[in-house]
């Protein structure tokens, strides 16, 4: 849900909002890095502590993923959505791992990120006939994307509420991970 603010004027007080979609592109781009590996870093790697060199790597391969689409904000949404699918797949037996983020977003390494297209193929032709197919995933997406235009209490407070509701107790923890660490390296 995107929240809007409405432009207040009074005699002592105006409040004015700032319009990101009017954003340079390479400026949009560096945002949605920024929030991809946070997103990525969070679902993933959570507590592990990596060099400032391989976090460069990993946003030089997410800045790519992005670059390449005609829209990065989609490319956005379906790079979340496979990262979630990636954390789906290893949490669901023991001995599966993720490989450094520079190794694991390397486009030609087939056991990252690129292998997640094909199950990500899949869940989008399941939604021609079933739309609603996995919709948490695109939700955690959207939701993500939406926390880091607008890192608002009531936004917060709406996804936090819909993760609840639709009974996703580990997408509403990674969300509110998330939401930390948006915050915190703002």
């Amino acid at each position: 849900m995107r929240q809007t603010n409405t432009l207040k004027s009074s005699a002592k007080k105006t409040t004015l909002r700032i319009i990101r979609d009017n954003e340079q592109p390479d400026v949009k781009i560096s945002r949605l890095v920024s929030t991809a590996w946070n997103f990525a870093y969070s679902a993933l790697w959570n507590c592990t502590r990596f060099s400032s060199k391989e976090i460069d790597i990993a946003k030089e391969k997410i800045t790519e993923y992005l670059s390449l689409s005609k829209n990065p904000e989609k490319a956005f949404l379906s790079f979340c959505q496979r990262v979630l699918l990636a954390r789906q797949y290893v949490n669901k037996s023991a001995g599966r791992f993720i490989p450094l983020p520079s190794l694991w977003l390397d486009r030609n390494y087939e056991f990252g990120f690129a292998g997640t297209k094909a199950w990500y193929d899949e869940i989008k032709s399941v939604r021609e006939s079933l739309p609603d197919y996995k919709a948490e995933l695109r939700a955690m997406a959207e939701a993500v994307l939406e926390f880091s235009e607008e890192p608002t209490t009531q936004n917060y407070q709406y996804w936090r509420q819909y993760f609840i509701d639709k009974q996703t107790p580990g997408l509403l923890t990674l969300f509110q991970v998330i939401a930390v660490q948006q915050i915190g390296n703002a």
